[in-house]
């Protein structure tokens, strides 16, 4: 009698567990193995050929700080050179300050001056001319055109004690129409015809006048006649415009 098999007896069945990651993390391992191959052998042959990885570190560090120094240089001479521009700023207006005090001080002084040669030519004149004279004459625009201001300073000596009494008139000579012209005061002041003054020691007097418009003016013929019958004083003067 044949003796009866069982399935167990004939084959073995066997059950394994399939993961699908395995051949990418295989392939991946070796693809990192092969690329660690050729850093190493790359740098293998930097190292033969005289390169150093720790040296170029080290040398970039170096040129960093270089570089930075170089800008802290820079910086520092930037800063430098605008307190220069600030200080020579500061010094041109001090002196520009400074000059234009000096020259409105040294004006001051000089009209101060001529104040003071005024009236000492009132008290002791150079001259020793005792009588009455004309110590100062200025022509003085207007506020219209063609108009003018003619102020006339007359003085005597301060040991004169007798009060003045005179007339002052003038007239101006120039060209009208390229014709030698005369113009008297009569004929172009807007509100006096003659000057008349009485004065001790010294006596301002202005006339406004007003010129043609073809008249060319030239100088000033300046006639001072005293009350009593003494003989008149008569001056030249040359046109000049006084602007102070």
């Amino acid at each position: 009698m044949r003796p009866r098999l069982t399935p167990t007896d004939t084959q073995r069945l066997v059950v394994r567990r399939y993961s699908p990651w395995r051949a990418p993390l295989t392939w991946g391992g070796l693809a990192v193995v092969v690329l660690l191959c050729l850093w190493g052998a790359f740098e293998v042959g930097r190292l033969r050929g005289g390169y150093s990885v720790v040296a170029a570190a080290l040398d970039s560090r170096a040129r960093a700080a270089e570089i930075a120094e170089l800008r802290r240089r820079l910086s520092a001479s930037d800063a430098k050179l605008a307190e220069s521009e600030i200080a020579r700023r500061v010094d041109r207006e001090a002196y520009a300050q400074v000059g234009k005090s000096v020259a409105e001080l040294q004006e001051r002084l000089g009209v101060q001056g001529q104040e003071l040669a005024f009236y000492r030519s009132i008290v002791d004149p150079n001259d020793q001319i005792s009588g009455m004279r004309i110590q100062r004459l200025k022509v003085l625009p207007s506020t219209a055109p063609r108009h003018f201001r003619v102020r006339i300073v007359l003085v005597q000596a301060a040991r004169q004690d007798a009060a003045v009494v005179a007339a002052v008139d003038f007239t101006v000579d120039g060209q009208l129409r390229g014709r030698a012209a005369s113009l008297a005061l009569a004929a172009i002041g807007t509100s006096s015809r003659v000057l008349n003054f009485s004065f001790r020691y010294f006596q301002e007097l202005e006339a406004e006048i007003e010129l043609p418009a073809q008249f060319t003016p030239q100088q000033l013929q300046i006639e001072v006649r005293p009350a009593k019958g003494a003989t008149p004083i008569r001056q030249s003067y040359p046109w000049k415009i006084d602007t102070t």
